[in-house]
């Protein structure tokens, strides 16, 4: 079914919204929540809060696009579980990433987060696609190295080259732009 047509279910309060959306987008939910717990459970939970979430956002909300929304949501919920959960995961992922950060300084203290999230996007408009999918997956959805590998046919190490001369360019990139991290 057309997401403008599920969105059109939400906001006449229509519970096959639910199930359309479970249909259209169960299996990438489910794999979004799986790649930050870990847990076929923790994911269905998640998943379930997601469907919640989502029947109590719309309306009044008005995605422009459901499965970026959803997505989100799916994400968000994933990511607070986890935290709830007290597993440290998404630390070692984050870690990767404050490898370009100086003890002394945040990103929040270089720019303000949308700026800094602007220049991100600036800097991955100028990648490759596959690239630029590499390191969406892994830095916002949080997936494997190892799903990575499956997901793109390379090797684990592959993946993490690719990945570590993104981090090094994306540095470079906001060092030119005047941002030291």
């Amino acid at each position: 079914m057309d997401d403008n047509k599920i969105i059109a279910l939400y906001n006449e309060r229509n519970e096959n919204a639910i199930k359309e959306t479970e249909t259209k987008y169960g299996l990438l939910l489910n794999k979004i929540a799986f790649e930050i717990l870990n847990s076929f459970p923790d994911s269905e939970e998640c998943v379930n809060t997601t469907y919640l979430k989502t029947w109590n956002a719309i309306p009044p909300t008005v995605p422009k696009s459901l499965r970026s929304f959803i997505c989100r949501i799916a994400r968000n919920t994933a990511l607070t579980l986890l935290t709830k959960l007290n597993r440290h995961r998404a630390e070692d992922i984050y870690e990767e990433l404050e490898t370009m950060m100086t003890d002394t300084e945040t990103p929040q203290s270089a720019v303000e987060g949308k700026e800094l999230a602007a220049f991100i996007n600036s800097f991955l408009s100028t990648q490759k696609k596959r690239n630029r999918q590499l390191f969406v997956l892994r830095y916002y959805y949080n997936m494997s190295i190892k799903s990575l590998s499956d997901c793109f046919g390379m090797s684990e190490q592959g993946v993490c080259s690719s990945l570590f001369r993104m981090r090094e360019n994306l540095k470079s990139f906001l060092r030119e732009k005047g941002i030291t991290l």
